[in-house]
């Protein structure tokens, strides 16, 4: 990666060359059909994704160990949730004070899965498809989705655009755009992919993620993503200080934010609103281009997470991925009952499928640990919190979430 020195000065005009190679010279038909297989909404791609995900007979296993051993987690299943789940899982772990030590790894077979053969872990999560799930024990287990998706239904007004962001959001956009010159545009040219990736792109994900960034390649981004895309840039006084690049669905209506970024990465454009105005303005630039639905793409299902606590200011529905991961779930079977899972449990609240496969978001708690409703869940079409006590997820026959009385 060429991470190239910051500046906040003028794009020079005589620009280093770039460290990828010539559209021309890249494949384009790999690229392509990378993208469909992660990405098609089509009926027949996630068909065949899913009958590919769900053929082997036996699964990875990582087990995650602690430094000093209070809460080791394993994952169980698809590939996927090594590093979706797991590095989430382990993130969230580091929070409390509990680093990760190293990991074990093996492989299991789905019937041993089946009749209660768990790797040794005090909290074991397994990735399936819904269907594999359904032959698995329920008992002391909860079942959320393996992804969600965060969508936002744009309205012809901007007033009624702005009453579906939160109060303390609206005020904070309208704050920073006081203190900055905001510009937004349009260059979905090659050679303004180019800079973007370079320059925005690869620079932010080594900042704010290090060894666990995960994004798409360039030769994705610009066979796959760009030629049914749009690039956009927020400027300041003119200069680009922020991107990002979008792929539009089939029919047109639905745009979806697929790779983002800062310039060079530089925290500062974080801490001075520039990033969240990246938000603001592309619903705005959606509305007034009669684009009915913004996609801000995939997450997981932890209410903890950091980008869902963000982006659900925005006024989101949460609504399954139309891609293959929309009938892929996780399950969680608490293994051990200790004070440092309860712990865990407790600070990551989830989003749960409930009986009738609708979700609901589920806080966890005990007669010494609150539930954390200060991380809210509230989304258009979510209904209440609910809360399920740990000693009925650890010792009860099922998890019975029970709605928060106001």
């Amino acid at each position: 990666m060429l991470l190239v020195p910051r500046s906040y000065g003028p794009t020079p005009a005589v620009r280093p060359p770039s460290p990828f190679p010539a559209a021309e010279a890249v494949p384009a038909l790999p690229a392509r059909l990378r993208y469909t297989w992660n990405n098609s909404r089509h009926p027949a791609w996630r068909a065949a994704r899913r009958a590919l995900d769900d053929a082997p007979a036996r699964v990875h296993a990582v087990v995650s160990h602690e430094r000093r051993g209070r809460l080791n987690i394993a994952y169980v299943g698809l590939s996927a949730g090594r590093t979706n789940i797991l590095q989430l899982l382990e993130q969230q772990r580091d929070t409390l004070g509990m680093s990760t030590v190293g990991h074990e790894h093996a492989l299991v077979a789905w019937r041993d899965l089946a009749r209660g053969a768990l790797p040794p872990a005090d909290l074991v999560v397994i990735g399936a498809e819904a269907a594999r799930l359904s032959r698995l024990p329920a008992s002391r287990s909860i079942t959320a989705p393996f992804r969600v998706h965060l969508t936002v239904g744009i309205p012809e007004g901007l007033d009624a655009l702005e009453r579906q962001i939160s109060k303390r959001e609206r005020w904070q956009f309208r704050r920073d755009r006081a203190l900055h010159d905001w510009a937004w545009t349009e260059d979905s040219s090659p050679r303004a992919l180019d800079f973007f990736y370079q320059r925005m792109h690869l620079p932010t994900m080594a900042t704010r993620h290090g060894d666990r960034s995960r994004t798409e390649t360039w030769p994705v981004a610009r066979h796959a993503i760009l030629p049914h895309g749009s690039l956009f840039f927020l400027t300041d006084a003119g200069e680009r200080r922020a991107g990002v690049l979008c792929h539009w669905s089939a029919d047109g209506t639905t745009l979806t934010t697929r790779l983002l970024g800062v310039l060079d990465g530089d925290e500062h454009l974080y801490r001075d609103g520039t990033f969240k105005a990246v938000y603001h303005h592309l619903l705005r630039w959606a509305r007034e281009h009669g684009v009915p639905r913004v996609d801000f793409y995939g997450t997981e299902a932890f209410i903890s997470k950091g980008i869902f606590q963000w982006k659900r200011r925005l006024g989101p529905r949460v609504e399954l991925p139309p891609n293959h991961f929309s009938t892929k779930r996780i399950r969680l079977y608490p293994r051990r009952d200790t004070a440092a899972l309860r712990d865990f449990l407790v600070s990551n609240p989830l989003l749960a499928h409930r009986a009738d496969d609708s979700l609901a978001p589920v806080y966890f708690t005990d007669e010494q640990r609150p539930p954390r409703l200060d991380l809210s869940a509230r989304c258009p079409g979510l209904p209440a919190p609910h809360t399920v006590h740990l000693d009925s997820f650890f010792h009860g026959a099922a998890p019975d979430p029970q709605p928060v009385q106001p």
